[in-house]
């Protein structure tokens, strides 16, 4: 066995320059694998791992609108949120703050309009974590019109038979 004392701040910078190539790297795949980390900043710290792990840029969202900021975040934080939780990051990221019913509401019909978001349990996620979920039909109401229309189809279907009749007397 050597004497030699083992420079443990050395070993600690190397590791720590390590660790900085390696999430350069990681952060570059995920942008070149499209889950991005657009507008997300890393922590300045270990210490802020979980939650507040990330900081939003200033100017994330600018030009976006509601729905596609609240998909563009779920995306990039990767789990469930809030309403509350992404009306905060919104606003962070540079949207002007709005009221909560209002948020909650765009959200809903986009779930129901485009689909790319769903509300599981009153938390918003993306729809391509549950593909087993079934989304939600209303039914649709029929009018008086489109009744009307049907009614109209039968008895034009039951007129046809005249018109050959008709013609075989004809």
């Amino acid at each position: 066995m050597s004497t030699e004392s083992i420079n443990y701040e050395a070993v600690i910078e190397d590791l720590e320059a390590k660790k900085a190539q390696l999430d350069a790297t990681i952060t570059m795949l995920r942008a070149l694998s499209g889950l991005g980390t657009l507008g997300i900043t890393p922590p300045s710290s270990p210490s802020g791992a979980g939650n507040g792990g990330t900081r939003i840029a200033s100017d994330a969202f600018f030009g976006k609108s509601i729905p596609d900021a609240a998909v563009i975040h779920l995306g990039n934080v990767r789990k469930k949120l809030s309403t509350q939780a992404l009306m905060d990051a919104m606003e962070a990221g540079g949207l002007p703050k709005s009221k909560y019913n209002t948020v909650y509401a765009i959200l809903r019909r986009r779930e129901s309009q485009v689909g790319d978001i769903v509300n599981m349990q009153g938390e918003w996620g993306l729809a391509s974590w549950y593909p087993n979920h079934v989304k939600k039909t209303a039914k649709k109401a029929i009018s008086a019109e489109e009744i009307q229309e049907a009614a109209g189809d039968e008895a034009d279907a039951g007129g046809g038979n005249d018109v050959l009749e008709d013609e075989a007397t004809a």
